[in-house]
């Protein structure tokens, strides 16, 4: 069946494909190319040779190649070779592109995410399945000695999962609440629990009543579908029991209209993505038994509509939280973090923790501190958000430190109740911090980040190797981290 090569070529070196014959072969075209000013190996330059099927790819001075640069890249070839409908790729791995193998796997499973491939029919489906890429085969010069060689293929395999999933996530993500509903998600937690092994519990309405969870029950309260909070328990094999856990908790509002204080036009079309956090600690679950981990994992998954209704919550409630303390309704678009509080304060008192991670849409404030490049990360434990930021770095999941200043958390201290949902008065200041702030007010000592994704999870600019829509950012920042942590 048809096939394609991906060939990555470096600026002042010479090409590596095959026997000394080919690659002299390969240089001479490359030098006619570059005086016909076609095509130059300079970073993310792709030309394709129509008649060898091959795609020439410019990863420039390879000093300066880094993961966004071979992410970027070989996501922008993938996209080539999708144009030209091919149902194998394969990918030449030189010596010098051995450290990334695992992130040229990614690149090239990523870049051939079709987001309406669930959705479109007829000749448009057709097109789709055409352009879909069904293998993904490494190459590598024979050369190179087999040790070294059998480890990239095994980091190309686990690119290849990482990617897949990755995909899913996104999937989930771009769903929209009349496909991804509750029941969705207590489908998926079911099949994933079956996948790995992992302990599920559903908690509904009746538990979350018992437990006090009234802050995510108020949320839900406009939806006709009732809330639920999904909890997956990870144990490794070896995993030392007395150890205590790594917990992770994602918001997951399936659809977000700002309640009474609704989102307006522009703004509330896509807030399907609003579930990204909740999404994305279900796709690390899935991913979990591929990390070699030696502790348990907690995921954690608050699911709710936020809808407008008769019993829909209003500005001025005062609703106690699970953990005991009063909050005042400032504003109703203030609800991820009212979800959070209680699946936060709910997972430190039922698992003791060594630290916990929440991942959350949270703030258009972070999307215009830092762009859609960036997400913020805030918290209380300064190492652990170190770890992550240096893990995002090396996945091209960019992470950046906001603070949490004092008068951020005395901003958020309520009236009549100990804390209010969102600041007034100043409110168009610092609002991702202040988020953060009130989620800290349920944290106690226990270490804790929050990443505030509400930029980088859905985007209109898609990287190299994204489309627009879902990113499924996030999942490969913390396959890392505990990639780190094994």
């Amino acid at each position: 069946y048809f096939r394609m090569l991906i060939i990555p070529i470096f600026e002042k070196l010479p090409p590596q494909i095959g026997t000394k014959a080919q690659n002299l072969a390969l240089k001479a075209l490359i030098r006619k190319l570059a005086n016909a000013k076609e095509f130059e190996p300079k970073e993310g330059r792709v030309f394709y040779l129509y008649e060898k099927k091959q795609i020439l790819l410019g990863l420039g001075d390879v000093k300066k190649i880094n993961v966004g640069a071979v992410l970027s890249a070989f996501g922008a070839a993938t996209k080539t070779a999708k144009n030209h409908s091919t149902q194998k790729l394969s990918v030449v791995i030189t010596e010098e592109l051995l450290p990334f193998t695992q992130s040229i796997a990614e690149a090239v499973s990523l870049a051939n995410y079709q987001p309406s491939a669930s959705y479109k029919t007829g000749k448009a489906a057709e097109k789709l399945k055409k352009e879909f890429i069904g293998e993904f085969v490494p190459v590598f010069n024979k050369s190179l000695p087999r040790e070294q060689v059998e480890t990239a293929k095994k980091n190309f395999q686990r690119g290849l999962e990482i990617g897949k999933t990755a995909n899913e996530v996104k999937d989930w993500v771009n769903a929209p609440p009349n496909f991804a509903t509750p029941l969705f998600f207590d489908e998926l937690a079911k099949k994933i629990s079956k996948e790995t092994g992992a302990k599920l519990t559903i908690l509904y309405k009746k538990e979350l009543q018992k437990l006090g969870m009234n802050t995510l029950l108020a949320v839900n309260r406009g939806s006709p579908d009732d809330a639920r909070l999904v909890i997956l328990e990870y144990t490794p094999k070896n995993a030392d029991k007395k150890l205590a856990p790594l917990a992770f908790v994602g918001k997951g509002i399936i659809f977000d209209s700002g309640g009474y204080n609704l989102k307006p036009r522009g703004h509330i079309e896509d807030m399907q993505l609003d579930k990204a956090g909740a999404c994305t600690v279900l796709g690390l679950a899935k991913l979990l038994p591929k990390l070699n981990l030696k502790q348990r994992i907690i995921i954690v998954a608050p699911i709710t509509e936020s809808l407008i209704g008769k019993n829909a919550f209003k500005p001025s409630e005062i609703i106690k939280t699970y953990a005991g303390k009063t909050v005042e309704i400032t504003n109703t678009d203030g609800e991820g973090r009212l979800i959070l509080a209680d699946a936060i304060a709910y997972t430190i008192d039922e698992f003791k923790p060594k630290f916990l991670i929440d991942i959350a849409t949270l703030t258009g404030a972070c999307m215009v501190a830092l762009g859609d490049r960036y997400a913020g990360i805030l918290g209380n434990d300064k190492e652990l958000a170190e770890k992550l930021q240096k893990a995002g770095d090396e996945t091209d999941e960019l992470l950046w430190p906001l603070p949490i200043h004092k008068d951020f958390s005395e901003k958020m201290k309520g009236v009549y109740a100990d804390l209010r949902n969102a600041d007034l008065g100043s409110e168009r200041f610092a609002g991702a911090s202040k988020g953060a702030a009130f989620i800290k007010e349920f944290v106690g000592k226990t270490p804790w980040v929050h990443i505030d994704i509400a930029a980088p999870a859905f985007t209109t600019d898609p990287k190299k190797y994204e489309q627009k829509g879902a990113t499924a950012f996030g999942l490969r920042v913390l396959v890392r981290f505990l990639e780190k942590l094994a």
